[in-house]
């Protein structure tokens, strides 16, 4: 199993790196998970979903998109389509 990576937040954006690419979304509360966090519970699919780090602490993230490279996430965190 790889570990998945926390990327935020910025705003309300956040972002998981997953091997296959990034998970990307939006808090949809106050986001306590740090940058660099290690998380589970993120999945490959567009809806609500509740990361956790390993200090126990949950974010709900609405997920928006999945799987971008590089520049889809740079993309994503500009708004540029």
């Amino acid at each position: 199993m790889s570990v998945v990576r926390f990327l935020g937040p910025y705003d309300d954006r956040v972002a998981a790196e997953l091997a296959e690419g990034y998970v990307v979304g939006t808090c949809a509360e106050d986001c306590v998970i740090g940058q660099g966090a290690s998380l589970t519970g993120v999945f490959r699919r567009v809806g609500e979903q509740r990361w956790t780090d390993g200090d126990g602490h949950a974010i709900t993230v609405n997920v928006e998109d999945f799987d971008l490279d590089e520049a889809g996430l740079r993309n994503w965190a500009t708004g540029v389509e």
